[in-house]
């Protein structure tokens, strides 16, 4: 909670919100164009990701990490409030001639493909600001917000099946081998 009052204002706060809520990995989020999100069935459609090529330069792929990447995330009041707040900061940026965001919902801070360095830069950037304010948080880096939203879905009672379709593992072991530590908490 205080990582994300601290980083509240940030250019990439909306991103690392979104991560949050609902389990994406980084590169299916810096994918995301506008026609993904789809308010009648209410639901996020993940076709696609951020992949490298053989040079090292960064593009949009055709396909997730898997088959099983492909898949609908639900959406609920917080993850449509924050693309909300992502459609007005894009139509400022586009209205000041800033950038164009060639329909994708994330940018980076000029325009190109969001990637993971900027992400993890930013998250430590605020980890060190809350360090000089006499907050602690150890280091993470983004991958921990899909992490985190694993760990909090189960606590809330979250059934590990759908937990491994919203997060577009290919079989429920894996889901089971990385989050079952969770389960005993939740029994309490």
């Amino acid at each position: 909670k205080k990582f994300m009052e601290q980083i509240r204002n940030d250019f990439y706060y909306e991103f690392i919100a979104l991560l949050l809520t609902t389990g994406m990995r980084q590169g299916e989020a810096a994918a995301l164009t506008w026609s993904d999100i789809d308010y009648k069935q209410n639901v996020i459609h993940i076709t696609k990701t951020v992949t490298y090529d053989e040079d090292g330069k960064i593009r949009i792929g055709d396909t997730p990490k898997s088959e099983a990447g492909k898949r609908d995330i639900p959406m609920n009041d917080t993850i449509k409030e924050i693309l909300k707040a992502q459609k007005r900061k894009n139509a400022l940026m586009q209205d000041s001639d800033v950038m164009q965001f060639n329909n994708r919902i994330f940018s980076a801070v000029y325009g190109g493909i969001i990637n993971s360095f900027v992400i993890n830069k930013t998250i430590a950037r605020t980890l060190l600001s809350l360090e000089e304010q006499g907050t602690h948080i150890e280091h993470f880096t983004a991958h921990a917000l899909r992490d985190t939203f694993a760990t909090r879905y189960i606590e809330q009672g979250g059934n590990m099946q759908t937990l491994k379709t919203i997060l577009g593992h290919s079989s429920l072991s894996m889901t089971m081998d990385l989050y079952s530590h969770v389960l005993p908490n939740t029994k309490q």
